[in-house]
């Protein structure tokens, strides 16, 4: 149907309107006018044949009529001019090719939003991958300010980042690259590495740079040679850009919130340096879990290493004993400097060389796992939301946690569940405690301790409002003292067989762990 006769049928109906008529719909020879009075001098006008079944008419037009009054104020002339693209994109979902689709408001408005798991997953992913790129960036700074006060403080030369001549006590595990070029001690990917220190670090000195390192070395430079200015300069580049890099997300804790599915990741615990061994041992798993609002597991990650930091140099040649329980089908990588043959079957972390030691007060990461689920039994905690709309302009909304893995103990649990704006939620039962962020628009539900004797509880409320979907997604935040991966740390012995006393420290944080 060409444009003018489209325009010359809607200009033709206020003519055929006749005042005080009690009926909607006008007839001429081959049309059908079937209108609804929407507002104030505003109609829903339907055109249609007349061998058109007039019922269903009716029903089209008050589909659309309600759509019109769901999008905008009927009531607003102007209004409805400025929403017109969305007025007639619903118009579009409606009536497709002169045709009445099956649909109702509740799915018009579905399409509408046009939001997709998919893409929310997506962008979660996306998020989670430049600010893991940001805190590596940060981490990297922090170790080579640490291996510099270390150094100071033993009285050794300032660490070297690897390399055969680099003349310092890390070179036995370094790389093969002659010269005081730059190497990377242990590969070219960087290592999940954090600080242990729990103050500040203070400002570098300026220590003359007296090799400690023994045996043969090949093309050593003197001091101030290349190596250690670039060093420095590389540091100092770090540093400056991680200061430029800072995440604005703060950790969530007790009185703040969490009101995006992506959160800031809780910060592993760190040991002061008075409480570390001359051999420290830290396992460190970070997990990313998305379960969508029905139950089933979207993705699920968890990445762990552990790592040594060797500060005497009597025990710079130590052999590392631990026990496993692969229940989950870890994929499991030693470093290439370990002996990987003897870890398989002895579970016995040590050096391929027998000659070689571990670097000194430098942490080094020596086995790494990840493990990949999609398995709902597999998640350590599961979070159940059920918000029932009551239909009186409230909904009520029941919160659930199960701890299905009761080997582990979760503290300073977090579930943030998002709340409409302004909305005062009304608690009739509570597991924990809770408090309100009005800021962030969130309800965050809090537990101390979960764990095998409290691994169920429940969170009910009401709240004004009538849209299920407002109250995803939930985030949760804790930390943890036991890995995921089923791993412990047997001792610590020299390789003809003594013990030697060693420190441990052990984390399981999320970097992500929503219900969307």
């Amino acid at each position: 149907m060409p444009r003018t006769r489209i325009e010359g049928l809607l200009a033709s109906f206020p003519k055929l309107m006749v005042p005080g008529q009690q009926h909607t719909t006008i007839e001429t020879e081959t049309i059908r006018y079937v209108y609804q009075p929407i507002g104030e001098d505003m109609y829903a006008v339907l055109i249609t044949s007349r061998q058109n079944n007039i019922v269903q008419d009716m029903d089209t037009l008050h589909l659309i009529a309600r759509a019109v009054a769901d999008i905008c104020d009927v009531n607003d002339q102007q209004g409805v001019i400025l929403r017109g693209f969305d007025i007639l994109t619903a118009f579009e979902e409606i009536i497709s090719q002169g045709s009445r689709d099956k649909i109702d408001l509740a799915k018009l408005r579905t399409i509408m939003e046009m939001e997709s798991h998919e893409e929310k997953i997506q962008d979660i992913i996306d998020r989670n991958k430049e600010r893991e790129a940001k805190q590596e960036l940060k981490r990297k700074a922090k170790m080579f300010e640490e291996q510099r006060r270390l150094a100071t403080k033993h009285g050794l030369a300032e660490p070297s980042l690897g390399g055969i001549g680099s003349g310092s006590v890390g070179s036995i595990l370094g790389g093969g690259r002659m010269g005081g070029s730059y190497e990377p001690l242990l590969s070219r990917e960087p290592e999940t590495i954090r600080s242990f220190a729990s103050a500040s670090p203070a400002p570098m000195s300026s220590p003359s740079f007296a090799s400690n390192a023994r045996g043969m070395k090949l093309g050593r430079k003197p001091k101030g040679a290349d190596v250690m200015g670039a060093m420095r300069n590389e540091i100092d580049l770090s540093q400056n850009l991680a200061e430029q890099l800072t995440i604005s997300e703060q950790t969530p804790g007790y009185g703040s919130s969490v009101a995006a599915p992506v959160v800031a990741p809780v910060a592993a615990p760190t040991m002061a340096l008075a409480d570390m061994k001359a051999v420290h041992v830290q396992i460190e798993e970070h997990i990313t879990a998305i379960v969508n609002r029905d139950g089933g597991l979207e993705q699920m990650e968890v990445k762990g290493d552990l790592s040594l930091i060797v500060t005497d140099e009597a025990c710079s040649v130590v052999q590392v004993g631990v026990t496993t329980n692969d229940s989950h089908n870890a994929q499991i990588k030693t470093h290439p400097k370990i002996d990987k043959k003897k870890f398989q079957s002895d579970s016995v972390i040590s050096l391929k060389d027998a000659s070689g030691s571990f670097p000194l007060s430098q942490p080094i990461g020596v086995l790494k796992w990840r493990i990949v689920s999609t398995n709902e039994d597999d998640i350590p905690l599961t979070i159940n939301c059920w918000p029932s709309p009551n239909g009186n302009g409230t909904v009520d909304v029941n919160i659930e946690y199960e701890l299905n893995d009761t080997r582990l103990e979760l503290d300073n649990v977090i579930v943030s569940i998002p709340i409409p704006h302004g909305a005062q939620p009304s608690i009739s039962d509570v597991d924990g405690v809770y408090d309100v962020n009005r800021a962030r628009g969130t309800l965050d539900w809090e537990i101390q301790t979960i764990d095998d004797s409290n691994k169920n509880g429940s969170l009910d409320f009401s709240i004004p409002g009538s849209d299920a979907g407002a109250f995803f997604p939930v985030v949760v935040s804790f930390v943890c003292k036991r890995p995921y991966y089923d791993i412990t740390v047997t001792g610590v012995t020299t390789p003809d067989g003594q013990e030697v006393d060693f420190s441990q420290l052990v984390s399981l944080v999320p970097d992500q762990y929503a219900v969307i």
